[in-house]
């Protein structure tokens, strides 16, 4: 109604971001840095021409202005409450003259449900127009649950088993770098088809979890909390209960698991388990772990330097044409288990990259429930 007034709680979220084009890039870059990550904003992703800060889902990219002008343009980014908002606010301005630079789309790859609209109004002003998730969506036939983490609230799924009788096997299941539960939903669809009780966690710092995302080094603590959480589901057997994690997830889950949790067994696909080499095989995340640990942080963050207290049994998996984990990750890893006594075994996935295929994929899981089979059983 005009002239009334909302109420805190149903206000909406209006400023997401922005994209800011500067004159010198490099220059931007050096002073930014230094005030930024004050605010929480760290840098993930650098390219020749951009470099994207993030605080948690808001974002800030800054481009190279095409010409000399100190800033060439902004374009602000702001929240719409649906969907459908964006399709109306959208069609609405290019009636009104405006000049549609993007029609609505996904991007999910930007944050979870990110669906987007950019424009230019007569006067010259970009607005990038967005909705987003704000927590985990229903997923049918799973519970979402609130976890307990080290000193966080955790959010995530709990799949049931859909064969054999209580107390079940039991899986956690993480994540990698900029998913969240949700997206690892198929995963833990499948276990619960075998048998197992799925925790399906986001991870601290991402989607329906408190907290910041810290590239392993608090978030192993709270998969150990995770991990009490779940042995004292009166449907769960404490005795049998396994990690999995993809990418950094599986970094984590290597993390956790040298801390000698109540745990069977560790699978790791395609994990970076050297963060001090990852730092320098790979020079896209190099900002990234620059403004998030510094080079100090590096050593901690890594699994191969904890291999010797890792007691149970590891499953790592990798592609040999792994693009932004380098498969020498894991070979390195692997050696180092079994250089210590440890039971470790390494699945190479021919021609896979840091993104399986349906093919990749049916192999790397058919691996994957062998060896839960091996050390979990079904039921």
């Amino acid at each position: 109604m005009p002239g009334s007034v909302v109420p805190p709680a149903a206000r909406r979220v209006a400023f997401m971001g922005a994209t800011i084009e500067v004159a010198d890039l490099d220059a931007s870059v050096d002073f930014h840095r230094n005030w930024l990550p004050l605010l929480g904003f760290q840098r993930i992703g650098a390219d020749v021409d951009q470099v994207l800060w993030a605080r948690r889902y808001d974002h800030l990219m800054m481009r190279q202005a095409a010409g000399a002008e100190s800033a060439a343009g902004v374009i602000l980014t702001l929240g719409a409450d649906s969907r459908a908002d964006i399709d109306r606010v959208h069609a609405r301005l290019v009636e009104l003259g405006a000049t549609s630079l993007q029609a609505p789309t996904e991007k999910p790859y930007f944050a979870p449900g990110y669906y987007t609209a950019t424009i230019r109004t007569p006067d010259g002003l970009r607005f990038e127009i967005v909705h987003r998730w704000t927590d985990l969506p229903e997923i049918e036939g799973a519970e979402k649950v609130r976890v307990p983490g080290r000193d966080i609230m955790m959010g995530g799924y709990l799949f049931k088993p859909e064969a054999g009788n209580p107390p079940h096997p039991a899986l956690i299941v993480l994540h990698g770098f900029g998913r969240n539960a949700w997206t690892d939903r198929h995963l833990a669809e499948l276990a619960a088809a075998s048998g197992y009780k799925v925790l399906l966690l986001s991870l601290r710092g991402w989607l329906g979890s408190e907290g910041e995302n810290d590239q392993g080094l608090r978030q192993p603590d709270d998969v150990i909390a995770a991990i009490d959480w779940l042995r004292r589901l009166p449907s769960v057997d404490p005795g049998r209960i396994g990690l999995i994690g993809a990418s950094m997830g599986g970094q984590v889950a290597l993390l956790a698991a040298a801390q000698r949790p109540a745990i069977r067994c560790v699978a790791a696909l395609f994990p970076p388990s050297d963060i001090e080499a990852w730092y320098h095989e790979n020079p896209f995340v190099q900002p990234y772990l620059d403004d998030l640990c510094g080079v100090e942080g590096l050593a901690a963050r890594s699994p191969i330097n904890r291999a010797n207290e890792i007691s149970v049994p590891v499953l790592m998996m990798h592609g040999d044409k792994d693009e932004n984990v380098p498969l020498d990750q894991s070979l390195r890893m692997t050696e180092t288990l079994r250089s210590a006594g440890k039971d470790a075994e390494l699945l190479i996935v021919s021609g896979a990259s840091h993104f399986f295929s349906m093919r990749e994929s049916t192999i790397a899981r058919q691996r994957l429930f062998a060896f839960l089979r091996a050390h979990l059983g079904r039921h």
